[in-house]
């Protein structure tokens, strides 16, 4: 067996559980760091961590009947103030190992597309407090 990770293992998931038909999932984890410049000296004295971020972006296939806020992933107009926090994962469903975990998720936005000839896709945003994988979680080998 493989032990490269491949599409055809991945499974997205919301709050543990395989909510969407995706077809592609990318994230990021950013560190931000700010340059300290010094008076007298041409270089970066140093660079000081400032900020974290995470997203998460997800192309799937749109089902009738399966709106992303019947779904209760996305928040109608009314509810946004109150809206909670979920999680998002990446999991290798040949071995069950999450790839990516990701809490504090919100959803941003979600943008739609179809043409004449093909299928109905929806990419999904989402930012998070705080991204983890296999190693963080103690689970490499």
């Amino acid at each position: 067996m493989a032990t490269v990770m491949t599409g055809a293992k991945a499974q997205f998931q919301i709050n543990n559980v395989k909510i969407a038909t995706a077809s592609n999932v990318s994230w990021s984890e950013e560190i931000a760091y700010e340059p300290i410049n010094v008076l007298d000296k041409l270089e970066v004295e140093e660079h000081a961590e400032t900020g974290y971020t995470v997203s998460l972006q997800c192309q799937n296939f749109r089902i009738s009947g399966k709106s992303v806020k019947q779904l209760g992933i996305m928040s109608s107009l009314s509810d946004i103030l109150a809206q909670g926090e979920m999680t998002a994962s990446v999991v290798d469903s040949a071995g069950s190992l999450p790839i990516l975990l990701m809490t504090g998720v919100k959803m941003q936005s979600r943008q739609s597309s179809i043409d004449a000839r093909g299928v109905m896709t929806e990419t999904w945003s989402f930012v998070g407090r705080k991204a983890t994988d296999e190693y963080e979680a103690g689970l490499a080998s």
